[in-house]
């Protein structure tokens, strides 16, 4: 198995995707009840009070559980001491502490509101007015490939053009100052939303195989019954893309993505099923390592594990670029491969070098209440 390759500026995320956007994915990144979608990283204490999303205290930072490439982040934010120091990272990774060394900081500081930070270097040091403690501010940040913009309070205080396009994380800074933070939302440009509909009227989806189990209920794609078939796109000339989305798969259940794979036969086998499992899960026996949740099913292990207990909401990224598959689960990467490497197979089925570069995404009822939202994938050039 591979060592862990962190997200990182010089990593070969570096995305060149088409700036022509031709749809939005808009979510909200927190939910005013708790820290569902954050992981809190090194002296970092963060709780909610009051529907807000509270730095309480520590020298760290929360982080999401998914990256971010291109985006309209806008949020709400207020200081609640005096000579308070925050910041917004984006694009960042997940190595460095008590912060992290790669990426980029939006300074939430007393004397420094709004200054574009890289590493401890202030890149751009706007003149703004202190923002009195206990006042709401309003931020809106932009990217798009090596362009950026801030506005807070609806003015605009810079444009960049020298950041470095790629994937990255979400994260607020610890200082030991305490803010909050609400109406935290993202727009993602250029995603397409797969989880249109409602019932069993599919958008973009269509039952590939199986039973009709599948249904949708308020944008959750929700599987309740047998096992032995799957759900997939309305369309096969799904390439290279971004793949994102949330699943929830119960103690001891069992299911899969499938990408690039062909309408007929064994889509585990076929195409690449990327495993979603329970990985304590007893009822399957003694799991292999290529079982394990974020597997390309029988061929690569992850090279960690980044799953939580079964029943949670966990967040997946795919990157599939030619020969490049790059799989993240709660932002962290367990998979860094090149299928052109595996020439053999260690089943009956063709080796991963040799499967099809394109096909549908779809997700397998193997068994089991299985839950995915926030599906969203976008096309690279």
């Amino acid at each position: 198995m591979k060592t862990l390759i962190h997200v990182s500026l010089a990593a070969a995320l570096v995305l060149s995707a088409s700036s022509a956007f031709t749809e939005d994915y808009s979510l909200d990144l927190f939910n005013g009840k708790s820290l569902e979608g954050w992981s809190e990283v090194n002296d970092a204490e963060f709780d909610v009070h009051d529907g807000a999303l509270r730095l309480v205290d520590g020298m760290g930072w929360l982080r999401s559980d998914q990256l971010y490439g291109d985006f309209i982040l806008e949020f709400e934010t207020r200081a609640l001491v005096d000579d308070y120091d925050s910041g917004w990272f984006f694009h960042a990774g997940l190595e460095g502490k008590p912060w992290p060394d790669a990426g980029w900081q939006v300074n939430l500081k007393t004397d420094a509101l709004g200054a574009l930070v890289r590493g401890y270097r202030a890149m751009l040091k706007p003149e703004t007015e202190k923002v009195p403690v206990g006042e709401w501010m309003k931020l809106r940040l932009e990217t798009e490939g090596e362009n950026a913009s801030l506005q807070i309070n609806g003015k605009e205080v810079w444009q960049a053009d020298f950041i470095e396009p790629g994937l990255g994380l979400f994260g607020i800074q610890a200082e030991n100052k305490s803010f909050e933070f609400r109406n935290i939302h993202v727009t993602e440009p250029g995603f397409e939303n797969l989880l249109g509909g409602e019932g069993q009227n599919f958008d973009s989806l269509q039952i590939m195989a199986g039973p009709k189990v599948w249904r949708l209920e308020d944008g959750v794609l929700i599987c309740k019954g047998q096992a032995g078939g799957w759900i997939g796109t309305k369309t096969d000339d799904y390439g290279d893309f971004i793949l994102k989305l949330d699943f929830n798969v119960p103690k001891e259940g069992n299911s899969g993505v499938y990408i690039r794979t062909p309408a007929n036969g064994d889509g585990a086998y076929t195409g690449m099923e990327i495993q979603v499992i329970d990985d304590d899960a007893k009822h399957w026996g003694q799991l292999q390592t290529w079982q394990h949740a974020g597997s390309i099913y029988h061929e690569v292990a992850p090279s960690v594990r980044a799953t939580r207990e079964g029943g949670e909401w966990q967040t997946m990224c795919i990157v599939a670029r030619g020969p490049e598959i790059d799989i993240y689960i709660n932002g962290i990467q367990i998979i860094d491969e090149n299928l052109d490497e595996h020439t053999t197979s260690s089943s009956s089925a063709p080796a991963l070098k040799d499967r099809p570069r394109v096909g549908y995404i779809g997700f397998q009822n193997h068994d089991g209440d299985i839950r995915y939202r926030n599906v969203r994938v976008k096309r690279l050039d």
